[in-house]
């Protein structure tokens, strides 16, 4: 869902549409000093991702529940060691397919910096998520999950990008402006759930709650919101813009009430699969454009800045890594010339 739980029960969209009207933009950071200190340290930040991956937090697996509470508590230690005023927000408890019940991983707030006492600055909201899927070697992995690997100067591990690795990066800029004696350009407001990855169960009643006037999320101090829970599509970092959501459905052809013998029965009664086949097919146009009225209706158009920056982020964007990563030998128009449009697209969940 990539953060659209937290997204839609927070109303980025009104939220940040409002404080772009207050305009507050923190002092700029040196670059080269920031990234000298970063480069030196990278050993470090790898070191402590791979303590982070080696933790199995499974949201699917009930039994892997206090693994996801100790990677909780293992990034709530590192916020109380970089100043952060934290706080554990317990969501109460899921019920089982068996009917039983199960606690729910706390959710982690963290607050870096006082609007009060700086109100010249920014607030960021940052959202993470802390827990992960299911991963084995019998799934196809050719190394261990939970076991962070280097392989041709890439990372691989279970949650290493999605998104253990992206959330606790803010910790180590954090750390990094502490070192260098640095103040922070921004105030943080962090947001770190454990249930992602299985729907964000209790999550979105709470942010309704957070967003309370006074509260953690208050929209009246609140400028921007960050979902750290995204790819890069090359080596540079990337910025998401927005978020196109799901919609989705169940779709049951049935032709008749027992199961036929195809080689017998066969071509005298409608055939369930093709029928649903051509009404899959009549959904979409050969270049995957959805062909359901009004589907893109509500799609914003992007700005003149959007499109410059696409631009510019497509100098460093290689085509050809991004066929290999994905494992294709060929894209869609949409990637190469309108990726930017938040076009709908269609697919089996």
């Amino acid at each position: 869902t990539t953060g659209y739980m937290f997204a839609s029960a927070l109303d980025a969209s009104a939220l940040t549409a409002a404080a772009s009207k207050r305009d507050r933009i923190g002092p700029i950071l040196d670059d080269a000093t920031f990234f000298a200190h970063v480069e030196k340290h990278a050993d470090v930040y790898v070191d402590r991702l791979r303590e982070i991956v080696a933790i199995p937090g499974v949201s699917a697996e009930p039994q892997h529940r206090d693994d996801i509470v100790r990677t909780v508590l293992w990034v709530k230690a590192w916020c109380d060691k970089l100043g952060a005023k934290t706080q554990l927000e317990r969501l109460g408890n899921q019920t089982l397919r068996d009917g039983s019940k199960l606690p729910l991983p706390p959710v982690l707030l963290a607050a870096f910096g006082d609007p009060a006492a700086e109100p010249e600055k920014p607030t960021l909201v940052v959202y993470g998520h802390l827990d992960v899927q299911p991963a084995a070697k019998s799934d196809g992995w050719d190394t261990e999950p939970f076991e962070l690997t280097e392989i041709d100067g890439k990372l691989y591990g279970r949650g290493s990008s999605d998104d253990k690795g992206p959330a606790i990066a803010w910790l180590w800029a954090i750390e990094a402006h502490v070192k260098l004696g640095l103040p922070l350009p921004v105030h943080l407001r962090c947001v770190w759930e454990g249930m992602e990855e299985s729907g964000s169960v209790g999550l979105p009643d709470l942010v309704r709650h957070l967003a309370a006037p006074g509260a953690f999320l208050d929209p009246g101090l609140v400028d921007h919101v960050v979902i750290s829970d995204n790819y890069y599509i090359g080596r540079a970092p990337c910025l998401t813009h927005g978020l196109r959501g799901n919609v989705y459905f169940h779709l049951t052809v049935e032709c008749s009430s027992k199961d036929m013998h195809s080689g017998v029965i066969g071509g005298s009664v409608h055939e369930a699969m093709t029928d649903l086949t051509k009404l899959m097919a009549s959904l979409v146009d050969s270049d995957g454009t959805i062909r359901v009225e009004g589907i893109s209706a509500d799609v914003p158009p992007i700005s003149e800045r959007e499109r410059a920056l696409v631009g510019a982020a497509a100098a460093d964007f290689d085509l050809t890594a991004y066929q290999k990563d994905v494992g294709v030998s060929g894209v869609t128009d949409t990637l190469l010339h309108s990726s930017a449009e938040q076009a709908p697209s269609m697919g089996p969940a």
